[in-house]
């Protein structure tokens, strides 16, 4: 352009000059070259001041042009992970469901939440978070094929979009998912085990639209999270259903919480030597007052998601430590702590403070703890359980076989007791490898001086076996079932030899 404008007024200087000899040949020629220098020289000036502008124009329009491609990409790419957002999934998911219609491969959608992300968030901070996130973000991404599309929806929630044209691909994929994302991930001093649970919706319905099938993919998650964590469930009939119904609990619980319906239900601690009674668990009830008692597994969950799983363990402490003052005093209360509670600062005292005052002795509490607190959690768990071990409180190591704990957790950490989870107990007279299992943990306990409880006990043979294996408490239905505070008093009523034990 620019050059197009200097070639038109050189033209046009050039004729002029023309004109100019021509009129003024008798004057002579120093007329001509002053105007010829002049208008050269306005001519360069003009150009260069016009090409200046164009050159500020170009600039700005090139600024503008990135700033629209970044507009664009910050449109569809989420800025942590670099994994397209929730708005461009929603845009692929379209195609994909559009092709499908046409006679294209049927469509299935992945959605995958993080199982412990927020305990981890919470106690190492945002950027350890961020961290999770990131590595979360690039292990999907070598899901990315083809016929693929990874994106992150928001918070700790990943999706995978994946056309399937040969049948059963959908399943396989989300189990090497499940897989890849159980391995620890690094965080700033040390690592966390965060893994997923994964809900699966694939097209069936024609006329089924991108916001359906992922709702039935968020159906078929929360299913999975409620029923069994790190697992992959796919979508059923019905369970709308019963995640309406799972909505309302959750807005009962809100109020149950402030109602005292949550309450302490209690079931033996048998030494198993000499058939004593030294104890009970302090296991949660819901007394709903329309749908009756409702089990822990019902509800915990919701109560840790929602923040509210402190509240609910400080209210039950407290009330199973004034049931148990009218007790023998040498009965203990055991209580399941959830690993949320580990990054709450003020948890060892605000313990201490309720025992202090239902004047509760601490060494009459025990602490039951999971192996994930210990391997994810373990330095801030470290400190609180030595605040709570130095004022008498025991701890115990729940449901142990089942996670990732190593030996030198057992040895670094202030641990009393193992409890071996009920799995093994329950199907150890059908698998001969549980008992061995069974065999090796109170063998591996006495190494560490330290006691076991087994749970689960419904039957005398069972007892009898874990007799002869050494192990110390046991629990479990052929003892006695959970019961109320109430019942509990009349029971230790009507068992007065197990009351002469424990007194």
């Amino acid at each position: 352009m620019m050059i197009g404008i200097l070639v038109l007024g050189l033209g046009a200087l050039f004729f002029a000059m023309v004109g100019l000899m021509a009129s003024n040949t008798a004057d002579g020629i120093a007329p001509f070259l002053l105007y010829l220098v002049t208008s050269l020289a306005m001519s360069f000036v003009v150009g260069a001041f016009l090409l200046r502008i164009q050159l500020r124009l170009r600039r700005a329009l090139d600024r503008s042009h990135r700033k629209q491609r970044q507009l664009s990409a910050s449109a569809r790419i989420d800025s942590l992970t670099g994994l397209i957002n929730r708005a461009a999934f929603m845009r692929a998911l379209d195609r994909a469901l559009d092709a499908w219609r046409n006679g294209g491969p049927p469509v299935a959608v992945l959605l995958i939440d993080l199982d412990h992300f927020k305990t981890v968030k919470d106690t190492h901070g945002h950027a350890a978070g961020d961290d999770v996130l990131i590595e979360t973000a690039r292990r999907l991404s070598g899901f990315q094929e083809a016929n693929t599309t990874v994106a992150r929806l928001g918070g700790d929630e990943f999706a995978l979009l994946l056309e399937d044209d040969q049948g059963g691909i959908p399943r396989r994929v989300g189990r090497r998912l499940l897989d890849t994302l159980a391995a620890p991930i690094p965080i700033p001093n040390g690592f966390a085990r965060v893994g997923a649970t994964i809900g699966l919706a694939v097209s069936e319905d024609r006329a089924v639209t991108s916001q359906e099938l992922l709702h039935a993919a968020d159906v078929a998650l929360y299913d999975g999270k409620r029923h069994s964590r790190g697992s992959l469930r796919a979508y059923e009939a019905g369970m709308d259903e019963a995640q309406r119904d799972r909505s309302m609990l959750e807005g009962d619980l809100r109020r149950a919480m402030t109602a005292g319906e949550i309450v302490p239900y209690y079931q033996p601690l048998i030494e198993l030597h000499g058939d004593r009674l030294i104890g009970f668990e302090v296991l949660a009830r819901w007394q709903h007052p329309v749908r009756g008692i409702i089990p822990p597994t019902s509800f915990i969950q919701m109560a840790e998601e929602s923040g509210r799983i402190g509240e609910m363990f400080y209210t039950l402490l407290g009330r199973a430590c004034e049931d148990a003052r009218n007790w023998p005093t040498d009965l203990r209360l055991s209580v399941n702590i959830s690993p949320t509670q580990f990054a709450e600062p003020l948890m060892a005292s605000r313990i201490l403070s309720i025992l202090d005052k239902a004047g509760f002795p601490p060494a009459r509490l025990e602490l039951e703890i999971t192996e994930s607190t210990l391997v994810d959690e373990v330095s801030s768990a470290r400190e609180i359980l030595n605040t709570l071990r130095n004022a008498g409180i025991s701890v115990a190591l729940d449901d142990f076989g089942t996670g990732y704990s190593s030996l030198r957790h057992l040895s670094d950490l202030p641990v009393d007791r193992l409890k071996i989870d009920r799995g093994f107990v329950a199907s150890a007279q059908r698998n001969g490898e549980d008992w061995r299992i069974i065999r090796a943990i109170v063998q591996l306990a006495g190494t560490f001086n330290l006691a076991t409880t087994a749970e689960g006990i419904e039957a005398p043979e069972i007892l009898s076996t874990l007799r002869d294996m050494g192990c110390d408490i046991g629990q479990g239905y052929l003892f006695g079932r959970p019961i109320s505070a109430e019942q509990t008093s009349l029971w230790l009523q009507q068992r007065p030899a197990l009351r002469a034990m424990a007194s």
